[in-house]
């Protein structure tokens, strides 16, 4: 049964082709009322869909596949369109007289935002243990995300002087005072008139980014003070750096912009010829799409696009199919599956549970993510209510503010897996403003699976785990943490019960975070602060290069270790592996407070799970065994092979084709390993032959 939706001049719309209705609402209340055993599609024909709203389902929506007419473009917009009357040329000489840049003053384009009606939102404080949150207004020109204006455009400023770390809420310093740092260029003493301009960088920790608001600018003494601290202050060490962003003064190359929030104007400076250019501003800050306890419902063939916010949210339910969508300028994620937490204010908690307990009540939230980060620190089982069994398949997403998709379901403390899955779909350029822990894709809870993807050009994480028995196989990963020191392709760690994770099959390349070399490593996969019992089988690792005072080797332990590291191999990784690790884990699980409360909390703690219950210890016998009689599993290494400029092994010779299929006279298929007992993938025998990995099965997957 097909019901349409489209534009139409009826005032009574029927849902028939040529008198369909004009939004998913009408359409979607219609359908309650039929009484069919025929599947029922709503067919959305081509065309623009601007949502001022979220559009909600739930446990009453009737089963049903929303898809885009075929052949036809169908766009969910969050945005509005600036029609091209509304823009000219500045003429104003007190504008212009505040760009910087003298080439750049004659192709300085204005719009007044007062005539769309919109509401202009805050830039906002952002990064690292802050809270999620919508992105300001942005600007996108064809559909391309234009750069909010900045200095310096493409790097850093080292941050050489602190004259104030300003308060460190780490230490549980909650008085709130902004640090203040000196600049040596002149041209920050052209900054005095940005009312609105914020400081972002890495201010004290290389894994940590920030964007903080500038309370003001002096320069008799060539200093910045901001308006509220950073996590841990400000440190004038060679690894920490600046720019200033958000402010008139510094449009000086195409394709920047600002917005004068106060008088509602809109500065740019376009990168084409913007006489029949479509010309969007980003405004909805709520989920276009949430599904909330709804079953069995699929959108596809949609382009999403232009919002503040993020483009669908799923809490509870179970089926709901994201498929063949393409998620694009979004200010947040592109999709969230499972709930987030109330946000904690900035300046006032360490991140880490220390905050005014009276006075501040985190409380579980829907359509938002907010402090979700900070919160499952302190309370590692939070559920989340992801529901069961949804899907997103087949996407393109990319060009998001603060991260891919939020992959949460299942029950930790009973182990209850979710089957929610990221399958075949394409993340990339996914950090425009947020650079740090917000993965292509955050996965947490309980068995969630991401498998025949690709996560590339990414400024931190491509996978952040947490949780138990998550499955990441057949997935290309390339070209990312390009901000971050002291991370990974893959991160996790910092919770011994977070076990049973499976990395298998997967292509790992192509990562050199050029900040790295006066900083802290970086890696493909971390297995951070006595991250143990977890697999890494079967998994290609090419061109993996660093230097520095630290630098990590391609798969890196901080503590613990205890871990399954098998069948992979490693070529022209510098360095290559290290599987030694440090510190013994029955004695943090005995000592370490933090350790204790997530590994033996009681039921209705949600600070931890308790390892020692009959289902833990069925599933895990090997964590019961470290827990309770100091069992040492070690790191098992076995059947890996190790190379630096020997292509001997492969079908194509030339490594820069990224084609490692094994020949059939390898000698890698009579490498074996003898004597094996590995606990963690359940293998115990005498000998254990290497596996040929299906080298052409990794990756998305043609269409």
């Amino acid at each position: 049964m097909k019901i349409y939706v489209g534009k139409t001049s009826s005032s009574v719309p029927d849902g028939s082709f040529d008198n369909p209705f004009s939004n998913l609402s009408d359409a979607k209340k219609y359908i309650q009322d039929i009484d069919t055993s025929e599947e029922i599609e709503i067919i959305i024909k081509g065309g623009r869909y601007h949502f001022n709203e979220t559009v909600r389902f739930n446990e009453y929506d009737k089963p049903a596949v929303y898809k885009a007419e075929e052949n036809e473009k169908v766009y969910f917009d969050g945005g509005i369109i600036i029609d091209n009357n509304l823009v000219k040329k500045v003429n104003e000489n007190e504008i212009l007289e505040r760009i910087i840049d003298e080439n750049a003053k004659e192709h300085i384009y204005e719009a007044d935002l007062s005539k769309t009606g919109i509401e202009l939102g805050e830039y906002g404080s952002r990064g690292f243990r802050h809270p999620y949150i919508p992105a300001p207004n942005e600007l996108f020109i064809n559909f391309v995300p234009q750069k909010i204006a900045s200095y310096p455009k493409h790097d850093y400023i080292p941050l050489g002087k602190v004259i104030d770390p300003g308060s460190i809420p780490m230490t549980g310093d909650f008085t709130m005072r902004g640090g203040t740092f000196g600049y040596d260029t002149e041209r920050g003493d052209k900054w005095t008139n940005a009312d609105d301009a914020y400081i972002s960088g890495f201010f004290a920790n290389c894994y940590a980014d920030d964007t903080i608001k500038v309370e003001s600018i002096n320069t008799k003494d060539r200093t910045i003070k901001l308006k509220n601290p950073g996590l841990n202050g400000l440190k004038a060490f060679s690894e920490h750096r600046w720019k200033i962003i958000n402010l008139i003064e510094e449009i000086g190359e195409p394709g920047e912009y600002f917005i004068d929030k106060k008088n509602k104007k809109l500065y740019f400076y376009p990168d084409c010829d913007i006489s029949n250019a479509v010309i969007q501003l980003s405004v909805l800050t709520t989920p276009m799409l949430s599904f909330i306890n709804a079953s069995n419902i699929s959108f596809e063939n949609i382009i999403f696009e232009n919002s503040r916010g993020m483009g669908v949210y799923i809490e509870g339910g179970e089926k709901i199919s994201i498929k063949d969508c393409e998620f694009r300028n979004l200010g947040i994620v592109a999709v969230q599956i499972g709930q987030g937490i109330t946000p904690l204010p900035d300046g006032l908690t360490n991140c880490h549970g220390i905050y005014d307990h009276d006075k501040i009540k985190p409380q579980p939230m829907s359509e938002g993510i907010g402090s979700w980060h900070e919160y499952i620190y302190e309370y590692a089982a939070y559920d989340g209510n992801g529901g069961k069994n949804h899907i997103i398949s087949g996407c393109d997403i990319h060009d998001m503010g603060a991260g891919g998709i939020m992959l949460g379901g299942g029950n930790r403390k009973k182990l209850i897996p979710a089957g929610n899955k990221v399958y075949n779909t394409h993340i990339h350029n996914v950090n425009r403003l947020d650079l740090t822990y917000k993965g292509a894709v955050n996965i947490w809870g309980v068995g969630n699976i991401i498998s025949h993807c690709e996560f590339d050009n990414l400024e931190g994480f491509a996978v952040y785990i947490h949780g138990n028995d998550h499955l990441l196989e057949y997935t290309k990963i390339h070209n990312v943490a390009k901000s971050i020191s002291d991370g990974a392709a893959i991160y996790m760690g910092r919770d011994p019960s977070e076990v049973g994770n499976k990395i298998r099959y997967n292509f790992i390349y192509d990562i050199k975070n050029p900040h790295s070399y006066d900083m802290y490593g970086f890696t493909a996969i971390y297995l951070d602060d006595n991250a143990i019992y977890n697999e890494v089988y079967g998994n290609y690792f090419y061109d993996i290069v660093q230097k520095g005072r630290f630098f990590f080797s391609t798969i890196h332990w901080n503590n613990g270790g205890q871990t399954s590291v098998a069948n992979n191999i490693f070529i022209d990784c510098y360095p290559g592996l290290d599987p030694n690790t440090y510190d013994n884990s029955y004695e943090r699980m005995h000592t370490d407070e933090l350790f204790i409360n997530r590994i033996t909390a009681s039921e209705n703690d949600l600070r931890g799970v308790d390892i020692t219950d009959d289902i833990w210890k069925e599933h895990y016998p090997y964590l019961y065994d470290t827990y309770m009689n100091n069992y040492n599993h070690t790191t098992l290494y076995y059947n890996n092979f190790v190379c630096s400029n020997q292509y001997q092994n492969f079908v194509d010779e030339n490594p820069s084709h990224l084609n490692f299929k094994l020949r059939k006279d390898s000698y890698l298929k009579c490498k074996y390993a003898k004597n094996v007992d590995d606990r963690v993938r359940g293998v115990k025998a005498d000998k254990v032959m290497f596996e040929e990995i299906d080298f052409d099965s990794i990756g998305l997957l043609k269409k």
